[in-house]
């Protein structure tokens, strides 16, 4: 089969709850401001991608999934007993005809089509991993050292090493500059593209005892001794976790009057 041919769907796990800043998919300051809600703009980006089928918003929450029908998305309801948003987009995955599944978080407003584009060619030809996402350089010590910026290790040919919170590498002849090093260190982006069939028995593999530590789901792939594939993109994706970055997101979106 081609790479035309092959069938790409996206799928954005949405739920409500979250520790920090509980709905704040859908929370109406966004749409008073930048004219949208949250899970909107992501919503509107990830359709601009060319390699990209269909899209769907993924919840088991109600409210959610009204305000998504108001805006015109689909949604697909799903169980409310998933661990994990990986788990979530399986679900509504598995029921359908897609060759390569994208995974993208509805807080993740600064997401762009042809990032999405670019992940979705390198997987299209990729022959050893089942699993890509994207990485892009850090700039800062203090990015580097924050733990909830994950870094990633990649080999000679791309593929990851190891993912952590940690700043690593370790640098042992550190400088002074405001830049770490002049190599670059790369931070995770937590856009996945996945083959379906990888997909569906990700949930089922075992979960080792690293993932729990460092509450990172994609040590689970390379532990049980899975690839992962990690395209370098020049744009910087900044997620709304926390009030301030709600603020954040508000102020760069705001629409001018």
């Amino acid at each position: 089969m081609g790479s035309n041919n092959l069938k790409t769907v996206a799928i954005i796990p949405a739920r409500y709850a979250s520790t920090r800043l509980p709905g704040k998919l859908i929370k109406n300051e966004a749409k008073k401001y930048t004219g949208k809600f949250l899970v909107e703009h992501v919503y509107e980006k990830v359709k601009e991608a060319k390699s990209i089928q269909e899209v769907f918003i993924a919840t088991d929450d109600k409210r959610i999934s009204d305000v998504v029908n108001r805006f015109g998305g689909c949604v697909k309801m799903t169980s409310m007993n998933h661990k994990s948003g990986t788990d979530r987009v399986a679900e509504v995955a598995s029921n359908l005809d897609a060759d390569f599944i994208v995974n993208i978080q509805g807080d993740e407003p600064d997401v762009r089509g042809d990032m999405i584009d670019d992940l979705a060619k390198v997987m299209h030809a990729e022959k050893e991993a089942p699993v890509c996402t994207l990485a892009n350089e850090i700039k800062s010590m203090d990015e580097f050292i924050d733990p909830n910026v994950v870094k990633v290790i990649l080999d000679k040919d791309g593929y990851a090493m190891y993912f952590s919170r940690a700043s690593i590498p370790y640098i042992r002849d550190k400088n002074n500059n405001s830049k770490p090093t002049s190599f670059p260190l790369l931070r995770h982006l937590g856009i996945y593209i996945y083959r379906k069939d990888f997909l569906l028995a990700f949930s089922s593999l075992p979960v080792p005892t690293i993932e729990e530590a460092e509450k990172l789901e994609q040590l689970r792939i390379l532990s049980n001794g899975y690839k992962i594939k990690v395209v370098i993109t020049p744009y910087v994706c900044e997620g709304v976790d926390t009030p301030d970055d709600f603020e954040r997101f508000l102020a760069k979106y705001r629409i001018k009057n």
